[in-house]
């Protein structure tokens, strides 16, 4: 199987997925074709039991979903858009991949900003170095996070480490993401992947029986919220789209949109208040 956006690699029942969108990982149309299509094609796969999150750039995991790619799918009846008026194509790939039966593991080294966040928000466990940068930006340019950012970030966190999170709008540290419960651990460079990967091997020699008994308690402890979510996801749309119908956001944004290069993203929130 190959992708443009993904690089695909198989150990035994592990599969490693690698973001690969040079020059700086922005999440496209195209990678969300992909990922659907990869989802797809693991929903009734038993023989992969840990799908591995990892990125191809040294520098970023996921820079955040390309403006462009947003800006010009509003009203462009080419783009997919979700069957369900609620429910948009972002939130819908993360509930997917949040829904699969095989246990999903990110592993940042880098940056993951904007809709790289929300998908690993997604994911069942996240580990990092202490050196990674992890931020949702969009208040700061006007909008919210709506690919199920908001929503995941508040029930995982609490809503007032949720709120500084979004309205600071600010970069915070693997350190820092680990401390408020955004990521499970942070760990040194030189001990990252040794870590993911045994935990991924230790739990593909887990019974498949057993992995999907301990996902069918969790899953039911928090049914009680799945209302909420969605509720939560009809919120995010609704915000979206109400603040993309001001002309002054989407004007700041379209100038962000020309700023999405190597230099700028480095410092994405200086970039976005210098532009505003």
């Amino acid at each position: 199987m190959t992708y443009q956006t993904l690089n695909l690699r198989r150990d035994g029942r592990i599969l490693h997925v690698d973001f690969s969108n040079p020059p700086v990982n922005l999440m496209t149309i195209q990678m969300v074709r992909e990922l659907f299509d990869l989802a797809g094609s693991l929903a009734f796969d038993q023989e992969t039991a840990v799908v591995v999150f990892g990125s191809a750039n040294p520098e970023f995991f996921i820079a955040h979903f390309d403006l462009n790619d947003l800006l010009g799918s509003l009203n462009d009846p080419a783009v997919a858009q979700s069957r369900y008026d609620d429910i948009n194509v972002l939130q819908a790939l993360t509930t997917t991949w949040q829904t699969l039966p095989q246990v999903t593991i990110g592993v940042v080294d880098g940056i993951c900003r904007g809709g790289g966040l929300e998908f690993l928000l997604a994911t069942d466990m996240r580990f990092a170095t202490p050196e990674s940068r992890f931020c949702l930006p969009e208040v700061s340019g006007g909008i919210v996070p709506a690919g199920g950012g908001t929503t995941r970030l508040a029930m995982q966190i609490g809503p007032a480490r949720a709120r500084e999170v979004l309205l600071s709008s600010r970069d915070f540290t693997g350190e820092e993401a680990a401390a408020y419960g955004i990521i499970n651990r942070a760990l040194p460079r030189g001990e990252l992947k040794a870590h993911a990967d045994t935990l991924a091997r230790d739990i593909a020699e887990r019974p498949a029986e057993a992995i999907a008994a301990v996902g069918e308690v969790i899953k039911n402890v928090y049914n009680a919220l799945v209302d909420a979510q969605f509720a939560g996801f009809a919120s995010e749309n609704t915000g979206l789209r109400t603040l993309l119908g001001i002309p002054a956001v989407t004007e700041a944004l379209q100038k962000i949109a020309g700023l999405q290069d190597l230099e700028h993203e480095r410092d994405l929130p200086a970039t976005i208040a210098a532009a505003r």
